[in-house]
């Protein structure tokens, strides 16, 4: 083989190398690239708390005389420390409450915003709403709005609800 020859297989070799890469960018966009850079992961990091504080708290603002188990459960799910031992004392009386008055309450989240953030804990700022319906609201719906402080604590690498106060 002559030396031009060889030149050309190593160039071809390097072209489809990068064709190769050009038609996966193409399909992958930029996860093709592996290299994350400190704004993406915490860009990502962001967005797993955001998730996490959403998720938490339209546990916590759901209610269903019919399925109470499942949704303070759910709640439970979502909560540690303070918060998880405070849920935990006051689940019973809850569940009866909740049975008593006949109530139901569906959340929402209008918009969660991020405070101080750590490796592992964070507080999130949420405006939340409810439809609530009851014995008290004599069946008809009511709509009531939330403002809560979160503070979430990672742990086992996922984002739980450590502490939860409403806020003006």
């Amino acid at each position: 083989m002559t030396r031009a020859s060889m030149v050309n297989v190593a160039l071809g070799v390097v072209l489809l190398a990068l064709l190769s890469w050009l038609v996966l960018f193409a399909f992958r966009g930029v996860g093709a690239v592996p290299v994350t850079t400190s704004a993406e992961r915490t860009a990502q990091e962001h967005t797993e708390i955001t998730r996490a504080a959403r998720a938490g708290t339209l546990a916590f603002l759901t209610t269903d005389h019919t399925r109470m188990d499942e949704l303070t459960d759910e709640v439970l799910d979502h909560a540690t420390g303070e918060f998880k031992e405070q849920y935990e004392a006051s689940v019973d009386s809850l569940k009866e409450a909740a049975t008593s008055e006949e109530s139901y309450s569906k959340g929402s989240v209008e918009e969660v915003g991020l405070g101080e953030v750590t490796d592992d804990s964070a507080s999130a700022f949420v405006a939340a709403g409810s439809e609530v319906r009851n014995k008290g609201t004599k069946g008809e719906t009511e709509n009531r709005s939330w403002r809560m402080k979160l503070t979430m604590t990672k742990e086992d690498g996922r984002w739980l609800i450590s502490q939860l106060e409403f806020v003006g």
